[in-house]
């Protein structure tokens, strides 16, 4: 039986966007390194703050990593998650990066159901957006000096978001001879200390009216990486579908592997992983957009870099991937490919 929440209030589901809003439960699991098993159950808990050491390793040092997730309600009204299972494989991944024990991939789909049943309220009517799933690991150890830890706790919230429209706005991106990540570093793993960096670079040019920036490869400072938070494809005069190869300064983002998968499998096209420069962006591509969770599938109208902008109209084929995409997710589509997961009523109670 988990303890009663306060109930908190439901938001109005048509002013929805991709910000916060507290929900009823939350997941907690601890682990410790140095027993057998590791990892515990996960446990649901009433929404509210969690404690921590103020010598916990995550707020001196960064020891913590992040997912992100989505749930969607179908029109028979049924939850189902999208991919969970890529995102547990990545959350591993990522643990044993920053040298912290993995959390297993069947507690961690488990504690996802656990999460997103007890807060089945909050997902929203279909079409009205999603119930955007974050577990987080972080080093929970007291310790001065840093090192692998042995004490971790898993933390699961969610809020529901606005929807991703068939015809969504596209954004500006502001192109900068700066590396997202250092070489070496942590950039293919989903670190908390990735993304804090990023605010003081996008903050300039979201004042000039930009929604992001795109980063250049940290070596050469000449192809393309990723934006502050989602993966950059282009489809160049050829056909081309074009993206950045994954390396220590790339993300394998869930959405990217979806696009990759589709556009080969399923629209037939040419389909290369490969460096693209910046100059090369400019001067060749008809069509740009971007691929996260967040966003799905985001078209990129323009890209400015030194003292040259480019626009990119061309919209068919994010179009057409986005409509196979979404309607997975959703359950609009028969899902052929296993990529979607129901969540159980009563995985919450269990």
């Amino acid at each position: 039986m988990i303890a009663p929440a306060r109930g908190n209030p439901l938001p109005e589901w048509s002013t929805l966007t991709f910000a916060f809003t507290e929900t009823d439960y939350i997941v907690r699991a601890e682990g410790d390194a140095s027993r057998e098993p590791v990892w515990e159950t996960g446990r649901i808990e009433p929404y509210g703050p969690i404690s921590l050491s103020p010598a916990a390793a995550v707020l001196s040092y960064g020891v913590g990593i992040f997912e992100g997730l989505k749930a969607f309600r179908r029109e028979d009204g049924h939850v189902q998650l999208f991919r969970p299972d890529a995102n547990a494989a990545r959350f591993q991944r990522s643990a044993e990066r920053l040298s912290m024990a993995p959390f297993p991939v069947d507690l961690f789909l488990s504690a996802v159901d656990q999460l997103v049943d007890a807060n089945r309220r909050f997902v929203p009517p279909p079409g009205r957006g999603s119930f955007y799933v974050r577990p987080m690991q972080h080093a929970v150890e007291a310790r001065l000096g840093f090192g692998a830890c042995h004490e971790l706790a898993v933390t699961m919230y969610g809020s529901p978001v606005g929807a991703v429209g068939a015809k969504s706005e596209a954004i500006r991106l502001q192109a900068v001879e700066r590396a997202r990540v250092a070489p070496g570093g942590t950039g293919a793993a989903k670190a908390m200390g990735n993304y804090a960096g990023s605010v003081h670079v996008a903050g300039p040019a979201r004042e000039q009216g930009f929604d992001d920036v795109l980063y250049l490869d940290a070596r050469t400072l000449t192809n393309v990486t990723e934006t502050s938070g989602a993966n950059f494809f282009v489809v160049n005069r050829a056909g081309q579908l074009i993206t950045p190869p994954l390396d220590d300064q790339i993300l394998a983002g869930v959405t990217r592997d979806s696009v990759l998968t589709i556009a080969r499998d399923e629209l037939r096209l040419d389909v290369q992983e490969r460096p693209i420069s910046i100059d090369e962006v400019l001067a060749e591509a008809g069509e740009a957009f971007c691929t996260g969770t967040a966003w799905t599938l985001k078209s990129v109208d323009e890209i400015a870099f030194r003292d040259r902008s480019v626009r990119f109209p061309g919209r068919e084929v994010r179009d057409r991937l986005w409509e196979i995409i979404s309607g997975t997710q959703t359950g609009r589509r028969v899902d052929t490919r296993g990529w979607t997961r129901l969540v159980p009523e009563g995985a919450s109670r269990r």
